[in-house]
């Protein structure tokens, strides 16, 4: 039935110790909170049974009586004194039963719940169980309030308070109970000093009434200003007021005009943190006040402004707390990888109606998904059901029926006033994938990214073994059921790294993987601002969990960058750095010639154009400057200029350009580029580490060339024109060969003493692996010669952006190929961060008397937009040239 309320009724509160059994277990358990049985194996899905026993008063005796329920997951039977009252399936929503004929006031009551919780009995995929059993296990039990209420008069119910701010109005409508004839409705609006601004009152004459109320001067809910007013809504009769109810709402409207967002009709950039409601020491997510309002602060505090509630949907408190702390919410509803059932599709539209009616008067939400990455077997037709009862109950947000858009998952339904792509990729195909879902001729519409820009590390797992008494968390040595250790292998972390040589300790895998993530995450964010038409985007992940590491949060709730590095990517304005494009006539036609974004020849003149990223309103002008400098502090360069304003208050713009000469050097240098500007009160600033590569590479003598598929080296590159090319046997006048195949020849060449470069594509000749080059792994460059002339510090940066490979070296099957290899040595390794094996993008070792180095890194580039050809890959031409240098003068 409804849940009744009434300000002025009673209520005894069930929260507090319940008497507990689930299988062998028996005992106490604290409601609100949710039961487990530490460890998947473990896993009891139910039944579980909550008992209670609880004097009710003997005043209470003539009054109707609810037992509320705020939330119980997921399927309920309950019984008061030993007779069934009813029973209630979903986890979300709050439900109620009148025990009033069951209940014995002036005596003790006993209370029984006997829950199942999403497993076998009700699986988990058509149970709206969300992503909570991918990140690590469903929860069940009495996981929020109970209380017992008793209404001496009438109450309300399905009450809906609506803020426009359009109109500048509040429109109430509710349903009443029990109401007798003489009384009257009244609705008094106060504003967020209590002032009453607008009041109203009417005879009631039906069980149901509505009320539209003019707001003079209407303030605007904004994130820096969360302005809330108190909604009074009351029933009056002869004795005074019978019943009451408080709501409290804000005026705020996300929309958008073409493909720019408009947050009450200025400009806005939505940042987000996407959240998979992982609370480690509840496992249900029920976070406290003060723990909301931490994680509130601490994402603030990196330019964050809005949280993605992600396939969950949280307490009301969280709803309440973001509405008065300014915190901007997108909460998508739990449909993933759902099994369609007809059980599934009537209770999702029965639990999403009632979601959408609890949470809609909630400034802070301003937009809501229906799913998440929905592919080909959800049916159309339901999904425009769910999209039509969510949108009744709403008013001033954006929809979205399927994040990640359905047309990249498969599912022809596009019902959403938004764009939403959750683009996981390496950075050097972003743009190309951008540029692929967009379409002139559809209708502009903002793109916000519902889940992007992943960048998992290391976890460090000694300091979390130290903070659990010197054991590991149950959850980080016991598999998930739900994913193969082919995928996911965090419970065999300690084991493999046992087995695993980084030439590191873990503290610097920790701090490495996370300066690489740093880089990754910068260079993506970067990509997006300096894009038109973007509205938002929402960043994988809030904190670590046992799912995944992508996260700006670890273990222990610290932020793993530094603040202000954060914010300089993640706020309301941020500097870019735009360079000019370059085209090539190759094979008799125009082609694109794509630049490494932060690579230069040396010597040479180079022009940067200064972009200005600002949602928001309209900046004044100010004062430009900029510095580059090398580390070593020998060179530098600056300049200044006033930038004239108003700056355009949407968008990229270019405000500045300016040319410098790169320095001349016979040696890689890396330099630290940095701009700022100051206008108004505000100092945008961004710096980003530049690298300059000498110019015409000098290619050694005796080169020569095994490729005979033309797989490496293009033919019109230089490389090309010096060495000499080799038919399948290779000569003893080779001082070097590069070779793209591994024939009895090569190795008997390598045998007798010769060098060689093996550059390698694929899965063969050597054993290799697959997978992404900036994600999900841990770079670690060795102390070599031929690395250490590629300027870095001690991390993978963008200097190998137009190296990025998605083939490495396996060093576990390298002697199965070659048996007689010694001396293996390793100078990039990729370690796994999720299922801790290692794989190398540059390697070297002797078989018999010669010397090999075999790669996968792409010193031609031409994947996605990385300079296409050798002639044009700064960084990869430098990097061949330091290996073949090495190979010819016979340098360790």
């Amino acid at each position: 039935m409804t849940v009744w309320a009434n300000n002025q009724s009673k209520t005894l509160s069930l929260d507090g110790e319940w008497a507990f059994t689930l299988g062998d277990q028996s005992g106490a358990i604290q409601v609100p909170g949710c039961w487990e049985a530490q460890g998947y194996a473990r896993r009891v899905d139910g039944p579980a049974t909550y008992r209670r026993v609880v004097q009710v008063p003997a005043e209470w005796a003539g009054q109707r009586v609810q037992l509320q329920f705020d939330a119980v997951s997921y399927y309920a039977e309950i019984s008061v004194n030993g007779r069934a009252v009813g029973t209630h399936t979903g986890t979300w929503t709050a439900f109620a039963f009148d025990v009033t004929d069951a209940i014995r006031p002036g005596d003790t009551n006993e209370i029984a719940v006997t829950v199942w919780k999403p497993g076998e009995r009700f699986p988990l995929r058509e149970s709206l169980a969300g992503f909570l059993p991918d990140v690590c296990v469903m929860f069940g039990g009495l996981w929020q309030p109970v209380r017992l209420v008793a209404f001496s008069g009438p109450a309300f119910g399905d009450i809906s308070v609506r803020a426009h701010l359009d109109t500048a109005t509040v429109t109430v409508s509710t349903q009443t109970y029990r109401a007798a004839a003489a009384l009257a409705a009244a609705v008094a609006v106060r504003a967020p000093d209590g002032t009453l601004v607008a009041s109203w009152r009417e005879p009631l004459t039906d069980a149901h009434f509505s009320a539209t109320l003019a707001i003079p001067g209407a303030i605007p809910w904004q994130p820096d200003n969360p302005k809330l007013y108190t909604v009074d809504l009351s029933l009056e009769g002869p004795d005074g007021v019978a019943a009451r109810v408080f709501r409290r709402v804000g005026f705020r409207t996300l929309s958008h005009a073409g493909d720019q967002l408009l947050l009450n009709g200025d400009p806005i950039m939505l940042r987000g943190a996407l959240n998979w409601g992982w609370c480690p020491d509840l496992l249900c997510p029920i976070p406290d006040d003060d723990t909301i309002r931490d994680e509130f602060r601490r994402i603030r505090e990196l330019g964050f402004n809005m949280m993605k509630l992600c396939l969950y949907v949280p307490w009301r408190r969280y709803f309440e707390i973001a509405d008065e702390e300014g915190m901007l919410l997108w909460l998508e509803l739990p449909l993933w990888l759902p099994e369609i059932t007809p059980r599934l599709e009537q209770q999702a539209l029965a639990e999403y109606d009632a979601i959408a009616a609890a949470a809609h008067h909630h400034p802070s939400i301003v937009i809501y998904s229906l799913g998440c990455e929905l592919e080909s077997n959800v049916n159309p037709d339901w999904l425009e059901q769910l999209n039509t009862v969510v949108r009744a109950r709403l008013h001033g947000v954006l929809v979205c029926d399927n994040s990640g858009s359905g047309e990249a998952y498969g599912c022809l339904t596009d019902l959403a006033d938004f764009e939403d792509y959750h683009f996981y990729c390496d950075m050097q195909f972003f743009d190309a994938l951008v540029d692929h879902f967009h379409r002139d001729w559809r209708v502009p519409r903002p793109l916000i990214f519902g889940e992007f820009c992943d960048a998992d590390d290391y976890r460090e797992v000694g300091k979390l073994i130290a903070a659990n008494d010197g054991q590991p968390p149950w959850w980080l040595v016991e598999q998930n059921p739900l994913h193969p250790l082919s995928k996911i292998a965090f419970s065999q972390q300690i084991e493999r790294m046992h087995r695993v040589e980084m030439g590191v300790d873990a503290a610097t895998l920790v701090r490495i993987s996370r300066q690489q993530g740093f880089a990754v995450r910068k260079a993506i964010l970067e990509k997006v601002r300096a894009r038109s038409g973007m509205g938002g985007y929402v960043i994988t992940g809030l904190r670590d969990t046992p799912l995944a590491t992508s996260a700006m949060f670890d273990d222990f709730d610290r932020s793993k960058y530094p603040p202000d590095a954060v914010r300089m990517i993640n706020t309301d304005s941020v500097l870019l750095l735009g360079r000019g494009r370059a085209r090539v006539w190759s094979h008799d036609g125009d082609r694109i010639a794509p630049s490494e974004p932060y690579c230069f020849p040396a010597g040479q003149p180079t022009m940067l154009d200064i972009v200005l990223s600002h949602a928001g309103k309209p900046l004044p002008g100010g004062l430009l400057t900029w510095t580059i400098t090398q580390h070593s502090g020998d060179w530098h360069v600056e300049g200044s200029q006033d930038v004239p304003g108003p700056l355009p208050d949407r968008g990229p713009h270019s405000i500045a350009r300016f040319i410098f000469d790169a320095p001349p050097t016979d040696k890689a240098m890396m330099l630290t580029c940095e701009v700022t500007l100051e206008t108004g009160r505000q100092t945008i600033r961004n710096r980003w580490p530049l690298w300059v590569f000498p110019q015409g590479t000098q290619w050694p003598e005796g080169i020569g060339i095994l490729d005979p598929a033309g797989a490496a080296v293009e033919q019109r590159a230089d490389l090309w024109d010096h060495a000499v090319r080799v038919g399948d046997r290779p000569t003893g006048d080779i001082r070097a060969l590069i070779t793209t195949v591994f024939n009895a020849h090569v190795r008997d060449f390598l045998r007798g003493g010769g060098s060689v470069l093996l550059w390698q594509g694929s899965d063969r000749p050597l054993p290799a692996v697959t997978g992404p080059f900036w994600r999900g792994g841990t770079k670690v460059i060795a102390d070599h010669p031929v690395t250490n002339a590629m300027p870095h510090a001690g991390f993978v940066d963008l200097q190998f952006y137009g190296l990025a490979t998605p083939w490495a070296l396996d060093p576990a099957r390298l002697a199965d190929v070659l048996p007689d290899i010694t001396d293996v040595r390793w100078l990039l390794r990729r370690l796994d961060n999720s299922q801790f094996t290692v794989a190398d993008y540059l390697a070297e070792a002797r078989l018999g008397t010669g010397r090999l180095f075999a790669t996968t890194l792409r010193f031609q580039g031409g994947l996605g937009d990385q300079p296409a050809g050798l002639r044009f890959n700064l960084a990869g031409r430098w990097l061949l040239r330091q290996i073949l240098e090495a190979l010819v003068s016979g340098e360790e």
